[in-house]
């Protein structure tokens, strides 16, 4: 990599945007848009209409969440390999752990109760998203909270 110090500052900056929209992006799920579902159903009922809600909410996350959460794991990686100078080895593990527990909430929990909630509204589906989601919220503010510290270490 080069000697050249924008170069560190340029990649941790991108590590920390990316982190902080994931973060912002999975607070809001979890306090407005996941409550939101249960309210909804109230008033959807559980046939078609919540199918509706729900498909689209899955598209538009995908879309919204895909490009930061593919810059944060290139930039984890690459932090890993090199890192500027003042950036302890720990600090990319750090980060590199709360991205892989994003990774394998969403994979081994949410998923599976997305795939199930699109098939029809189950509460007790429902409330294992909210709650496993907690882990998601967790990682990605403590990820951000160690991309911050790596960007106020480098030298």
């Amino acid at each position: 990599m080069s000697a050249n110090p924008l170069v560190g500052t340029a990649l941790l900056g991108v590590h920390l945007a990316a982190v902080w929209f994931c973060a912002g992006l999975v607070w809001v799920v979890q306090l407005l848009v996941y409550p939101g579902f249960a309210a909804l159903v109230g008033s959807l009922g559980t046939g078609p209409d919540w199918a509706t809600v729900h498909a689209r909410h899955t598209r538009l996350m995908g879309l919204l969440v895909t490009g930061p959460w593919a810059l944060q794991g290139l930039t984890c990686a690459v932090l890993l390999v090199w890192r500027p100078p003042g950036v302890p080895l720990v600090a990319a593990l750090a980060a590199g752990v709360c991205g892989a527990v994003t990774v394998v909430v969403t994979v081994a929990v949410s998923v599976p109760c997305h795939q199930r909630l699109a098939h029809g509204w189950d509460p007790a589906v429902h409330a294992r998203l909210v709650r496993t989601n907690w882990w998601r919220t967790a990682a990605w503010t403590l990820g951000g909270g160690v991309a911050l510290a790596m960007l106020l270490l480098a030298s």
